[in-house]
């Protein structure tokens, strides 16, 4: 089920401006306002991370594409399908801007951008090569919340010199495939130094690149990750998870260099609707 995150208190003015189209719309007005509603951005936001591309990974074929774009005021996640995009001759790549709209839903409180009723998705591509913001480094306390601020919520983040452990289900120290994609078997800790810890989700089924993990040994050391927060369940059942789209030797080097999955270093994480 998707989380309706309301921000209240500017809820009928944000609804005046959606349905008037009085003012040109940034990320941050469209997230202050009422989800389930069309949108369309008058701001240009650059694509600052691919989550999800179509392909077949970790031995599952995978349809869908979910990338993060920014525009300075916030981020969204924009999730389509493959044959959506296709019709629409784009193709996500790092440093691309584009013209937005679409149906404002977030889902598990990620801010996003979908296709669907009320509105189809419409992306126009702007430029390319344009500079992606850094990642937004945060601690383990900012990101274990219930309720996600936007300055969270839809953006890439860092999260420096932790360790993952204590898998929940039966893979133990082996990142799992996708034929054991099961919710516990996805699902470890992950602690930083002060004894901090939190829940991180490998978001196997929806996710591509964590996929592309499975059967590689996890780090046993501290690490640094980037990736995104979201939130599963509501009210007191409400977790807060950690989905890598990179898994990063900390300290990390001066010229960084990614490694392959079968160095067991780099992860892309694909998503799920559970």
């Amino acid at each position: 089920m998707k989380t309706n995150k309301i921000l209240t208190g500017i809820i009928g003015l944000a609804v005046v401006g959606w349905a008037a189209g009085a003012w040109a719309q940034n990320i941050a007005t469209v997230e202050a306002g009422p989800s389930d509603v069309a949108a369309t951005l008058g701001t240009d936001p650059v694509v600052t991370a691919i989550l999800s591309q179509p392909g077949v990974f970790g031995g599952h074929t995978y349809t869908g594409w979910s990338f993060l774009a920014n525009d300075g005021s916030g981020s969204v996640d924009v999730f389509a399908t493959a044959a959506t995009l296709t019709t629409l001759g784009y193709t996500p790549t790092l440093g691309d801007s584009i013209s937005l709209g679409g149906t404002y839903f977030p889902f598990h409180q990620i801010p996003e951008f979908e296709s669907s009723t009320p509105a189809a998705l419409a992306i126009t591509l702007v430029s390319q090569g344009n500079p992606i913001p850094a990642p937004v480094v945060a601690t383990i306390p900012q990101l274990d919340q219930t309720t996600l601020p936007f300055s969270l919520a839809g953006e890439l983040i860092q999260l420096n010199n932790v360790t993952i452990g204590n898998n929940l289900g039966a893979n133990g120290t082996v990142f799992p495939t996708f034929a054991q994609d099961t919710v516990p078997n996805e699902s470890y800790t992950v602690t930083d130094g002060s004894a901090n810890s939190m829940v991180l989700f490998d978001w196997v089924s929806s996710y591509s690149t964590a996929a592309a993990l499975g059967g590689t040994a996890v780090p046993t050391g501290p690490v640094d990750l980037i990736g995104f927060v979201s939130v599963n369940g509501t009210g007191t059942s409400a977790t807060a998870e950690f989905t890598p789209t990179e898994i990063l030797p900390t300290p990390e080097p001066a010229t960084l260099t990614l490694l392959t999955v079968g160095g067991g270093l780099l992860a892309f994480a694909f998503r799920k609707r559970r």
